[in-house]
């Protein structure tokens, strides 16, 4: 999505005027990555407020990059985790199965609870899952919240246009709130601020968010290189049987960058992006043993692009990308899979798009994982 932003309180001066400065002082591609503490030299405040104390951080070396995304962080709140109820805690025994949902649900746009009545078998207004409903786990980019947790813009700091889209039923709910009707563990983290004013008594970011059937646990938070607004990947691990676990990452990559990072990157921002990401997470895992799903919106007009094929050298048990349209005419949203040392396999057949868009303008892809005897077993599920 390209999109208007603007700096707070810099006599009007656009945000593009900050990125000019820092690519003519900084003109790299590097895509370096070191840990974020609060020792680190201009430390946004929402990283290390609330919850995010919980959070391993990420971010690029490069100190234009750092700076730049200072400006953006300065408008958001801080870190939102919220846990399973006891009651909601599920087993994870023998028969184990989680699907895996990635979905852009277009700040608001995207209707939650519908989604997962009608396609997971989940009821916001139960106690408790019911007993059809298996274990899950949704990677959603674009997800919003309105709370007074979301600080005034200070001076300095850069506000995204506010973008206010309505579900086709019901009313429009933030992920703060989808996660308390709904009795599901939130790790939220927001990317930049929706909006400088929003209309109501309080104001709004968006970014990404984990939302699951199962308690979260190893949270980290990886903002990715600056191209052209802050991106923050947000990683969580659920249990699997017999004391496993699964990494999950959720990704949202730029779909346009300004022109003098066109000319700085040669085009190449998104391989620049996941090249940070990759980084990150290989600090995490340096032998890649642990099982992974990386999965999200990396605004692709292609599926033959080079972040494509880099990941899937990185992700060798993905499934096939293919050429299904998740966004008009175009496959943005992908899902990438490596089994490493654990127990888990994709179930085979079980890799698919969502037909309706739910009220988003993505639709969403899912795919079942199981331990690898009984993914084998399940071959050809739909």
């Amino acid at each position: 999505m390209v999109e208007r932003w603007v700096r707070i309180g810099a006599a009007g001066r656009p945000a593009w005027l900050v990125l000019m400065a820092a690519a003519l002082s900084a003109c790299t591609v590097s895509h370096r990555m070191e840990p974020i503490d609060s020792g680190t030299t201009a430390v946004c405040e929402a990283r290390h407020a609330g919850e995010g104390r919980e959070v391993r951080w990420f971010g690029p070396e490069r100190e234009g990059d750092r700076n730049a995304l200072e400006a953006w962080c300065l408008a958001v709140g801080p870190v939102e985790v919220r846990s399973l109820p006891d009651a909601h805690d599920p087993s994870t025994g023998e028969g184990f199965g989680l699907t895996v949902v990635t979905w852009n649900v277009h700040v608001g746009g995207g209707d939650l609870p519908g989604f997962l009545g009608s396609e997971l078998g989940y009821n916001c207004r139960a106690e408790g899952p019911p007993p059809s409903a298996g274990h899950f786990v949704l990677l959603l980019q674009e997800a919003h919240r309105a709370s007074a947790a979301v600080p005034a813009p200070p001076p300095g700091a850069i506000v995204s246009e506010r973008i206010a889209e309505n579900p086709p039923v019901g009313p429009r709910f933030d992920i703060g709130e989808v996660a308390e009707r709904c009795g599901l563990a939130l790790f939220y983290v927001p990317s930049m601020r929706n909006g400088e004013e929003s209309g109501e008594d309080v104001g709004e970011d968006r970014g990404s968010a984990i939302l699951s059937s199962l308690p979260l646990s190893e949270l980290a938070a990886i903002e990715v290189p600056l191209e052209a607004q802050r991106r923050v990947a947000v990683v969580a691990s659920v249990p699997g049987p017999d004391g496993s676990a699964l990494r999950l990452v959720n990704v949202h990559y730029d779909v346009a960058s300004n022109i003098l990072r066109v000319l700085a990157t040669g085009g190449s921002m998104r391989v620049r992006q996941n090249d940070g990401l990759t980084e990150a997470l290989d600090v995490m895992d340096p032998e890649r043993a642990a099982p992974v799903v990386v999965a999200g919106d990396l605004n692709t007009w292609s599926s033959e692009e080079t972040v494509i094929q880099r990941m899937l050298q990185v992700y060798p048990d993905s499934p096939d990308p293919g050429r299904e349209k998740t966004r008009g005419d175009w496959p943005p949203d992908h899902l990438f899979f490596r089994a490493g040392s654990g127990p888990f396999g994709l179930v085979d057949g079980s890799y698919r798009v969502v037909a309706d868009e739910y009220g988003s303008d993505h639709r969403a892809r899912l795919v079942i994982v199981a331990p690898r005897d009984s993914a084998e077993a399940t071959d050809g599920v739909e």
